[in-house]
Parts: structure tokens; sequence; C-alpha cells
């Protein structure tokens, strides 16, 4: 029976459907070819034939070619470490830059990305051990005045990274100065020192000195032009003025509590000249943006805060986010981005001699 010029046109574009999309089947340019050579029939098959079934091989070629592209990208996916989701990505450490005396440790802070991996193992390691040297969990101490790199290195990713850069100095100096009476004041790496472990001469009165008030008014200007209101509430205060104020919180509270917030006279700061107490001297100042931006611009202006929420175990007084103590631009930028408190940068403690 001859085949209709339809029912052959089908059957060609059906063999060809099967051809290209089984690449297992090797003799289909045979069998079309066979096809083709089928005794002639009524009607030819025309352009237009030929046209569909050119386009359908290539929609076929094409749709293979998408599989087996699709199917590569996969694998390549599947064996890339960025699916490994304990793999690391950075770190990041609390303080890229450190300032340490011969025998000082400070410890930075690391943070691994991301956090939800479970391999956050560290390998800590000094380019110059005889400038410092570093311990498994990240404590870095000091030997010898020099500078060096500390580096962490994630364990699990060892390609990932971070540096320390310390400097380490000679152990401070310590000299003492007469006072107007001859007693005598502390002086550290040149910074007068008043807290519970060194005192000041009862006569002691410089008043507050030019210079702080000077850069506090340049910061309470700067705080301006951010739309905050920073202000000083507190200067200078004399042995006899501080006396009071301890004996009458000594009255309240007892003197081991008030021990945690007020200086014994003697050992206050502002009997320096060199503090000062801003806006409200209260926990109520504590988060405020002032506060905040205290917190994070004092040092530019040569000040630092005294006595940092996480030290009172080392100033020996409560947070005080008010309390500022002057300087200078330099060394307040030091201790700043030490991350130490005033006792630690000075290897100095802070505890009264009862």
């Amino acid at each position: 029976m001859l085949f209709s010029q339809r029912k052959i046109r089908i059957f060609i574009i059906a063999v060809l459907a099967v051809c290209t999309a089984s690449s297992a089947f090797t003799g289909c340019g045979k069998l079309v070819s066979e096809v083709s050579d089928t005794p002639s029939v009524p009607g030819t098959i025309d352009n237009t034939d030929n046209t569909l079934i050119s386009e359908n091989t290539t929609q076929f070629h094409d749709a293979t070619d998408g599989l087996t592209e699709q199917g590569s990208d996969s694998n390549s996916s599947v064996n890339s470490s960025s699916n490994d989701p304990n793999a690391i990505t950075g770190i990041s450490l609390s303080m890229t830059e450190i300032t340490l005396s011969k025998g000082q440790t400070k410890m930075p802070i690391v943070t691994m990305s991301p956090q939800s991996s479970a391999e956050k193992g560290e390998i800590w390691k000094s380019s110059d051990e005889n400038v410092a040297v570093v311990d498994g969990i990240g404590n870095i101490t000091a030997v010898g005045a020099g500078s060096c790199i500390v580096t962490v290195i994630s364990e699990y990713t060892p390609e990932i990274s971070a540096d320390v850069s310390v400097t380490v100095t000679e152990s401070p100096s310590e000299t003492v100065s007469s006072s107007q009476s001859g007693n005598n004041l502390t002086y550290i790496n040149g910074i007068l020192v008043a807290n519970k472990t060194y005192g000041l001469p009862a006569d002691y009165n410089p008043g507050l000195d030019s210079e702080t008030k000077i850069k506090f008014d340049e910061l309470s200007a700067a705080a301006a032009k951010e739309g905050l209101n920073i202000y000083l509430s507190s200067g200078f205060r004399s042995y006899e003025y501080q006396k009071k104020i301890y004996s009458n919180y000594s009255s309240i509270y007892g003197s081991e509590t008030a021990d945690t917030f007020s200086a014994r006279p003697g050992h206050s700061e502002h009997q320096t000249g060199l503090a000062i107490d801003v806006n409200t001297i209260d926990d109520s100042f504590a988060g405020t943006p002032e506060a905040i931006w205290l917190a994070e611009h004092a040092h530019e202006f040569g000040f630092i805060i005294r006595y940092p929420a996480d030290k009172v175990a080392i100033t020996g007084y409560k947070y005080e986010p008010w309390h500022i103590r002057y300087l200078g631009v330099e060394t307040a930028t030091a201790v700043y981005n030490s991350g130490l408190c005033l006792e630690e940068y000075l290897c100095i403690d802070s505890k009264y001699k009862e």
C-alpha cells in the first residue's frame, strides 16, 4: 500500500526526533537515508517541509546540548568548596593594631564567617617571637621591643586569615616630681597618674587645665555639628571637695560600695585638672547618642573614656561613660587603638593599699 504524503512527513519527523534525542542510536543517519530512498510517491516534499525538518532537528540538538551543559554545571557546584556549609569565608578581629609594653598580654576577639559554620578552629602564629608570642587561643604577650605581625588562620579553611600589627615598647618608666609643698606626683611615661594606687597631695590645686578645656570645647563643637549636645558638668575638684563627696557617699552606701564609684580624697582624677564629667553624670547617659559619639570620637580630641564597661576589675571603678580624661591626641589615640584602659596601657594596677 502506498503511503500518503502526509504520513511520510510525520514518519520522517518522528524518526528524526528519535535519532537526535538518543545518542546511543548509531544507525539513525543510515535509516534516514533509507527512508529518503523510498520509491517515489505522488507529490514531493517541498522546501517548507525541509525547513520544518531542519528546524526540528536543530531544536532537538539544542535541547540535548542544554541538558549536557546543565549537567556539567551541576557537577562543578557539588565539587566546589563554596557550597561547603562549614567553609570559612572571612575572619574579623576586634583590633588590628595593638601597642604593648614588655610582659603585657592582650587577646583580640575573633569572629569567623559564616556564623553557622561548625568548623571555627584557629591557628595562631607570630612573625617574630622575639617581639611577641601568641598561644593557641590568641593571647598575645609582649617579649621584647620591636614590631611584628600576629596572624590567625582558619584551621578548616587555611587560605582565610587575618593579621594583627603588634608594637612592643620597653617597660613603662615611672618618674616622681614634687608638688608645691614638696609632696610627690607620679608620672608614668609622662602621664600624670591618679588612681587607687597612686595618689595626689592634698594641696595640689592646679584648677582645670587650660589645654584640656580648649580641646573639650572643640569636642563639644564637633558634636554640635552632628546635632548632639555634650556639655561640661564637672571639671576640677579640690582635695577638700572630693573629701566631702566621698564622705557623703560612704555614709549612705558604706565605704565598700562607695569605693566602686567614688574616689577617696587624693585619688580622684578630677584633682589633676585633666578630667571632665559630661552631661548627666549617671547611668542614664549610657547608650544615648551623645555617649555613643563620645566613645567613638573622644580620642580625636585627646580624651579617653577613663572607666570602660569591660575594665571594671582593672580600673576599680564602675562603668562611667561620662568621665573622660585628657592625654593629648597622640596618646589618647594610641590608647583607643590598643583597646586597653589606662592601667593596662601603662602596666600599672589600681588598688588601695589597705
